[in-house]
């Protein structure tokens, strides 16, 4: 049996307003139409719906049966298609996401701001998590996409690179680091440092670029995590080694970054997600709005 939406609306048309004229008014279909969807519809449940004359139209005891729940399924159908479309239109739904330490402490912030001024009735789920555990935990959660700092290609994975980081000396804002418009890794090499540890990425990609020129970084202090390094640098233990995007300027107002050189280092930020996953159009939306924040002015 396939009772339609089509024979419903109908049914319900008739039932209410006692007129199959009146009805299919309402449908903006023809009388004939609506009279053959009664019909259609009385012979695939089998039962008499409605007593017919030629001044009225009555409903049977099976159509005040009927009625309620042909409202009821009506209803429901409205409601799906309703929450299907807010859901299309990114008016509704969750978004959960992955994204680094360093990524979801600094850059963060601001697109999840704007996004939730703009989609207020979103769900948001992020997750933030050490770089090294966003490819696994991508595959094995129900994350749809991942937002930090990654190298190299992983097999089933598209990488997007968002904004890119210059390796920077943190410090505290005093004049004399001010004045300064870089520095070389020489000149660091002078000062008390605070770096991250050698089995963080962020690490490795210096001590990589620095052995390629026959020079070796010996810091200060070694941490694990991105804020340990700006609340100690805040402090004044040391200029901190990070991408310049890894400094969040509302939470250290008195940090400033300078970029380090001779070499230059840059660390992406990037997108990540599995190969043939359709996001959901809430992670469309949070997508398209992080491309453009961090894209920048």
């Amino acid at each position: 049996m396939n009772v339609t939406l089509r024979q419903l609306r109908a049914f319900t048309g008739v039932y209410r307003t006692r007129s199959i004229t009146r009805a299919a008014r309402e449908l903006g279909i023809t009388q004939s139409a609506a009279s053959l969807l009664i019909q259609q519809l009385e012979t695939q449940l089998g039962v008499k719906l409605f007593d017919r004359s030629t001044r009225s139209v009555q409903p049977t005891l099976a159509a005040d049966e009927a009625f309620h729940s042909a409202e009821r399924m009506l209803g429901d159908a409205l409601g799906l298609s309703r929450r299907m479309r807010d859901l299309a239109q990114a008016r509704a739904g969750r978004v959960a996401f992955l994204a680094s330490a360093g990524a979801a402490s600094a850059l963060l912030p601001l697109v999840l701001a704007k996004f939730r001024a703009a989609h207020p009735d979103i769900e948001i789920d992020m997750r933030d998590v050490a770089a090294d555990d966003l490819v696994p935990r991508l595959i094995a959660t129900d994350a749809e996409f991942a937002i930090g700092s990654v190298e190299g290609e992983f097999a089933e994975m598209t990488i997007e690179t968002l904004t890119r980081g210059r390796l920077s000396a943190i410090g505290r804002s005093t004049a004399d680091f001010a004045a300064r418009r870089a520095l070389t890794w020489d000149e660091l090499a002078q000062l008390p440092t605070i770096a991250m540890r050698r089995e963080t990425r962020i690490r490795m990609q210096i001590d990589q670029a620095l052995g390629a020129q026959g020079k070796h970084l010996n810091p200060t202090y070694e941490v694990t995590l991105i804020n340990t390094a700006l609340a100690m640098t805040a402090q004044g233990l040391g200029l901190a080694i990070l991408p310049a995007t890894m400094l969040p300027a509302d939470q250290f107002p008195t940090l400033i970054a300078r970029p380090l050189i001779r070499p230059a280092i840059t660390r992406p930020v990037s997108l990540l997600q599995r190969q043939g996953r359709t996001l959901s159009p809430a992670a469309q939306a949070f997508v398209a709005m992080a491309r453009t924040v961090l894209a920048g002015p």
